[in-house]
């Protein structure tokens, strides 16, 4: 599983992991369309209720059971801070192009790995600093340089990069909550909660959606559970660290959905920005594989 040539299982990784990115930027483009509309935080609301509707069925199958969980107060704040991280990401959507979102939050492993020395306590090499600080400057050549050769920083930028570390902070909790609970355990209360706390102040913004725009919220939800299903479904399959250079791909998806939906054309600052932030993450991920290694042989 973890060798490159595995063949049949590391296609499988990458199949889904293809797929998981498809759906991504599909409910990019989704979220960004009904924005010229609907306020961000009426959209984050639905994108929860319907991820909790196309849910039912595994309640029905399983019953009461699949409620039980001994993180409850673990679930509550991944909802939380789920409902805050992807209004971020929403709000974001509408100001700046897909592409740099997208840029933007491959800026996750970096945050988690220093969010892991504090929660984990895991031991991080010089090297891994190193590489999350060069990290860290390609982030910084996104947000601060501007296509006319100078150094400006614009406030959106704030948003994604806010999300970026709520969703660190989330992958940090679910390396603790998998181990316990059932992952559509874990779907149903990140549903469940989001729902509750996006749907009143929802209210002050509701515009009621058209029968298009409805079904299009239909998919939205549908598809952010899909997106866990594939990403879930393509770690099992392959390591991490195999299927992480594929991950350039959602890069280009995003910057051609954009172009073709929106006429967005990805600027100078995020192609550099990106040479400089990918890469130092990608290593980040083939080190966090070696750590393993090295606590399981501890084991």
């Amino acid at each position: 599983m973890s060798h490159f040539p595995d063949t049949k299982n590391y296609y499988h990784g990458i199949f889904f992991l293809l797929l998981m990115m498809l759906v991504s930027c599909f409910n990019d483009v989704v979220a960004k369309f009904l924005g010229k509309r609907l306020d961000s935080i009426e959209i984050i609301f639905f994108r929860f209720f319907f991820s909790f509707i196309t849910l039912i069925p595994f309640v029905v199958v399983r019953g009461a059971a699949i409620f039980k969980t001994s993180n409850w107060r673990l679930n509550v704040l991944r909802g939380i801070l789920g409902a805050a991280s992807f209004y971020l990401y929403t709000y974001a959507l509408m100001q700046i192009h897909i592409v740099e979102i997208v840029t933007i939050m491959w800026t996750i492993p970096l945050f988690a790995l220093v969010l892991s020395i504090f929660f984990l306590k895991e031991q991080v090499n010089i090297i891994r600093w190193i590489s999350t600080l060069i990290g860290f400057l390609g982030l910084a050549f996104i947000t601060l340089y501007d296509s006319d050769a100078s150094f400006s920083f614009k406030f959106v930028y704030i948003f994604p990069i806010a999300s970026s570390f709520l969703f660190a902070v989330q992958d940090i909790m679910v390396k603790k909550m998998l181990v316990k609970d059932n992952r559509i355990t874990m779907l149903l209360y990140f549903a469940i909660v989001g729902s509750v706390l996006t749907f009143f102040p929802a209210i002050f913004v509701w515009k009621n959606p058209t029968l298009f725009e409805l079904s299009m919220l239909l998919l939205l939800g549908f598809f952010a559970n899909l997106m866990q299903f594939f990403i879930f479904r393509a770690f099992e399959a392959a390591d991490l660290s195999a299927l992480a250079p594929f991950r350039y791909v959602e890069f280009l998806l995003s910057a051609f959905l954009g172009y073709i939906f929106f006429g967005e054309i990805a600027r100078s600052n995020v192609l550099i920005g990106a040479m400089i932030l990918v890469p130092s993450t990608l290593y980040l991920v083939y080190s966090e594989r070696s750590q393993g290694k090295k606590r399981q042989r501890k084991k």
